[in-house]
């Protein structure tokens, strides 16, 4: 159970963390400070309590698919939250009216609020599961105690390999942010495989005898960039693509990005 924890933690919780990481380092770039990151916890709070009470209802509809469709449906949102994101961010330049403020930390507000309701109604459902099992309470509070240390640690040195990188690469949180999002249009891809709803073709490559997808470190770089094991051709088409018109948002907001110069006067 120590081992499932930790695991639970990588998969659900290291989103959360890193995703934290990258938003906070970006808006406080342009000079937005943390309070909308405090409604987004609030939020989540009451909504992952919520999804806990009626994800069984969920789960029973269209015709036992409704909770993969639920999740699926979240994870395209966010990709798609992601890209107004970005190009608010990048067509601010340092500059932030209250108009593009109010903007800019909707979307953040609404990012974080449904990743953390996803991933914190899975966390809930495990915590539930086994926390009156006879002596689980001690191996689970380790667990947990282990796996936030793990996710913190790993928050903490992606927060300062950013701003490292920030010099010599001006859009590095751009970056991780169209990785971190993309990786999120793999999991719906993966979802709706499952149901049928997109052709479960024959994989491209098996590479989880190299990364093992359900490892601890698949579960890291499925964190970072929806690592796959086992991608089908409609999933690679799906991924590159998203990459591509990532990329596209992010010079059209801001054409001077493709000269390599900065795209606001402050360094962190």
């Amino acid at each position: 159970m120590l081992i499932n924890t930790i695991i639970l933690f990588l998969r659900d919780a290291l989103p959360i963390f890193v995703i934290t990481t990258i938003l906070i380092s970006l808006l406080h770039q342009q000079g937005i400070k943390q309070p909308w990151y405090a409604i987004a916890v609030f939020s989540s709070v009451l909504l992952s309590l919520f999804l806990l009470t009626t994800i069984d209802d969920i789960s029973q509809t269209f015709d036992d698919t409704g909770r993969e469709w639920l999740y699926a449906f979240s994870y395209i949102v966010c990709y798609f939250l992601s890209l107004i994101l970005l190009s608010q961010l990048v067509a601010a330049n340092g500059k932030m009216r209250p108009r593009k403020y109010i903007m800019i930390s909707a979307c953040a507000i609404a990012l974080m609020a449904i990743l953390m309701t996803l991933n914190g109604a899975n966390f809930l459902i495990y915590i539930t599961g086994f926390w009156y099992q006879t002596n689980a309470s001690n191996v689970l509070i380790t667990g947990v105690i282990l796996g936030a240390g793990i996710c913190a640690s790993i928050a903490v040195l992606l927060y300062f390999f950013m701003a490292f990188f920030q010099r010599y690469c001006r859009i590095v949180r751009e970056i991780f942010l169209i990785l971190f999002s993309t990786g999120l249009l793999m999991k719906a891809s993966n979802l709706l495989i499952q149901i049928d709803v997109l052709p479960s073709d024959s994989f491209l490559w098996d590479a989880n005898h190299i990364i093992a997808e359900n490892a601890e470190l698949g579960q890291l770089l499925t964190a970072f960039w929806g690592y796959d094991a086992t991608p089908t051709m409609l999933q690679l088409w799906l991924y590159l693509s998203a990459i591509m018109l990532a990329f596209i948002v992010l010079f059209r907001a801001n054409p001077k990005l493709s000269q390599g110069k900065t795209i606001s006067k402050e360094a962190v």
